[in-house]
C-alpha cells in the first residue's frame, strides 16, 4: 500500500461498545422491545455474533427471526428437486 500501512500487522479489531449501544438504542420503540443480533466477519474472516436484548422474550423472537431467515436462505441455495412430492 502506498501509505505504508501493512494490513497483516493491524491490531485485532473489536466492535466499539459505543456503536453497539447506539444500535441497541435505535432498536425497538420502547424499553420493552429493544434488541438486535449482529453477524459479521472480522478481519480474519471469522464469523462474529453480537446480540443484546432487553428481555428473554425479545431474545427468543430475534433468534426465531434469524432462524427463519437462515432457513429461507438455505432453501434458495438448495431448491427441492421434487417439489410435487
Amino acid at each position: 500500500m502506498s501509505d505504508g500501512i501493512n494490513p497483516d500487522s493491524l491490531p485485532e479489531f473489536s466492535m466499539p461498545a459505543n456503536l453497539m449501544n447506539q444500535i441497541y438504542e435505535f432498536s425497538g420503540s420502547s424499553e420493552e422491545n429493544k434488541g438486535f443480533i449482529l453477524i459479521f466477519a472480522d478481519q480474519s474472516g471469522t464469523p462474529q455474533i453480537i446480540s443484546q436484548s432487553c428481555s428473554a422474550v425479545i431474545d427468543m423472537g430475534l433468534r426465531k427471526a434469524a432462524e427463519d431467515y437462515l432457513e429461507e436462505c438455505s432453501m434458495l441455495t438448495r431448491p427441492d428437486i421434487n417439489p410435487g412430492e
